[in-house]
């Protein structure tokens, strides 16, 4: 891979400096840099089974997504991300994000697909939660014959679309619901992001059960970020929707590190005791990757996938210790990898 050498003249140029108005400039450039490493990558996948941002995007959306996730990286840290010289693990989740392959006709990101990523021989521990009933884009919701309780309304195509509903409902509730479903498949989720596998998900909306139902017992929220097969950071969520929430963080070998990621980590959290069998199925689902954040829930002896996630918070919140960063960007060895695939090889060589 060759270096981005255009990096340092942009590093001088932060947003404070008026590095938006860099930003096209940068685009320019890295889009050329992009196309140089890409012909010299050594690794190289079928075309026909997988797809790159490169790839399945047309010129012009392609440097859109780049401008996008350099643009709003830029815009919330107020400096650029560095392809130089690796110093910031949500830069490298940027740069991973515009690389990465993906199978074509199959995005992980689904959450209506995540399911499939679980491997046989965890397929007797670990599931996604039931999915009751599901519907697309013009579609009118039904709730009529299912049991009374608790459930999830989610879309299956991004981020924080997601409503509680307790049935029975009344018509306010079903039609507050409908106008939510409606506005969520309208959403082109991840355009203003480097996330384009979004645009690739058929969208729908389904009903999902609560996994807190008929238990006195939290959930555990488990979220293993797995970069180049390994658990590196194993991010624990507690107290959601409280003033009491924090992140404590563990590391490959569940030793508690304290050390601010994302969120502040006020204080280690006892881990329950199907901690490791988490984290080796983590482990064999992100491993599929380069990086991958794998969401998994703990209820007693259950262990249930909630979703995979290639770009959280769109790469933009930074994480607040410098030695976890600094442990994180290691971990990409040092850089994410550029993937020439075979189609694109032979249309360039044309």
């Amino acid at each position: 891979m060759r270096p981005f050498y255009e990096q340092q003249f942009y590093n001088n140029r932060p947003k404070a400096k008026g590095g938006e108005d860099y930003l096209a400039d940068f685009v320019n450039d890295f889009t050329s840099w992009h196309d140089a490493c890409l012909r010299e990558a050594a690794t190289v996948m079928p075309g026909g089974d997988y797809m790159t941002a490169c790839s399945a995007l047309d010129r012009r959306e392609f440097r859109r997504i780049v401008r996008a996730g350099v643009g709003g990286y830029l815009r919330k840290n107020g400096e650029w991300p560095d392809f130089f010289r690796p110093r910031s693990f949500g830069a490298m989740n940027i740069l991973h994000s515009i690389l990465m392959p993906l199978e074509t006709g199959r995005i992980p990101a689904d959450k209506l697909k995540a399911g499939s990523y679980i491997p046989a021989k965890y397929r007797n521990r670990c599931r996604p939660a039931e999915v009751f009933r599901q519907w697309g884009p013009g579609e009118r919701l039904s709730f009529a014959g299912l049991p009374g309780g608790k459930y999830y309304l989610k879309s299956n195509h991004a981020s924080a679309q997601v409503m509680k509903i307790q049935l029975p409902c009344d018509t306010a509730t079903l039609e507050a619901a409908q106008a939510a479903v409606d506005g969520w498949l309208a959403t082109d989720y991840g355009r203003h992001s480097s996330q384009w596998w979004y645009g690739f998900i058929e969208r729908r909306a389904f009903l999902e059960e609560d996994l807190n139902s008929g238990t006195e017992e939290p959930l555990t929220d488990f979220r293993f970020h797995i970069i180049n097969g390994r658990m590196s950071v194993l991010q624990m969520d507690v107290g959601l929707g409280t003033e009491d929430r924090h992140n404590p963080v563990y590391d490959s070998n569940l030793n508690y590190m304290p050390h601010d990621f994302l969120r502040k980590n006020l204080r280690e959290e006892p881990l329950p005791q199907n901690t490791e069998l988490a984290r080796d199925i983590a482990v064999e689902i992100g491993r599929q990757f380069q990086y991958c954040r794998v969401d998994l829930y703990l209820r007693g002896d259950e262990v249930f996938l909630g979703e995979l996630t290639f770009l959280p918070n769109a790469g933009r919140r930074h994480v607040r210790s410098p030695e976890l960063d600094e442990m994180l960007c290691a971990d990409w060895s040092p850089m994410p990898r550029f993937v020439r695939l075979e189609e694109v090889a032979a249309r360039q060589a044309a």
